[in-house]
């Protein structure tokens, strides 16, 4: 039997997302990337009282912790302080409370969003404890790849899609564009484009060159179905070599701009 429970225990502060199954949206200003890097999991203790963390449920069922062996994460929003915030404590709630647990799923829908929210979740599970496979649900595009490639298994529904493509910055908005502007903004956009090509390295099997030229240009990005996808490396599991084994908990997380 199954039960809704709000993550954390009864103390206020440790509270995130639902409470006692009621779903509430959370107020407060965002953390930014840079800030959630360098304070870490100190950082996440602070965030709980502040509330900046995007919409969670969790479900969690009976059972003592000592024999949890999976839970599952539903990563459904779009990438930014807030979600990330979010998908990181859930990962830090289930390494605290089941750090037995042999497989963490992250289940990924996403349309993309911030490069630096992103980067802050693909390092941080790369230095995840526990075993995570990522698995895409629909869409995993543009920033959203950098959480899909931090895990060590890869997994995909047979009709989910990929977007590969370069970085892009903000630029004024009124309609002009100074010099110095410019300058910085493409500077920005090379800034961002680094992470992709850093981290694109290890998840795909591209040349140097094909590599350059997917982030050179928009014209070259790359929507890649599953046998594509697969191809080049950033597909590494069969869907049906996924474990399946009741979750001993599972994490809804969405801020209703998945895409």
């Amino acid at each position: 039997m199954l039960s809704i429970a709000p993550l954390g225990s009864r103390n206020p502060a440790e509270r995130i997302g639902l409470f006692s199954g009621e779903k509430r949206m959370s107020s407060g200003r965002s953390k930014t990337s840079k800030g959630l890097m360098r304070g870490g999991l100190a950082l996440l203790a602070c965030t709980y009282v502040s509330s900046s963390f995007a919409e969670m449920t969790v479900i969690k069922g009976e059972g003592g912790a000592a024999n949890a062996t999976s839970a599952s994460v539903y990563f459904n929003a779009g990438v930014n302080d807030r979600s990330i915030s979010s998908l990181l404590a859930a990962l830090t709630d289930i390494s605290t409370k089941y750090p037995g647990i042999q497989n963490v799923n992250l289940y990924i829908n996403s349309g993309g969003g911030s490069m630096e929210a992103g980067y802050v979740a693909y390092e941080f599970m790369r230095r995840y404890p526990l075993h995570v496979n990522a698995i895409n649900t629909a869409f995993t595009d543009s920033a959203a790849t950098l959480l899909y490639c931090a895990a060590p298994s890869r997994y995909s529904e047979p009709l989910s899609s990929f977007l590969l493509h370069p970085a892009a910055v903000s630029v004024p908005l009124n309609g002009y564009l100074k010099p110095d502007q410019a300058k910085q903004a493409f500077e920005d956009a090379e800034r961002e484009n680094l992470k992709f090509s850093e981290i694109y390295k290890g998840c795909l099997k591209l040349s140097p060159d094909d590599l350059t030229t997917l982030l050179s240009s928009e014209s070259n990005r790359k929507r890649l179905g599953y046998e594509e996808a697969k191809k080049l490396g950033l597909i590494t599991q069969e869907r049906d070599q996924l474990p399946h084994t009741p979750d001993q908990a599972t994490y809804f997380i969405t801020d209703g701009a998945g895409r």
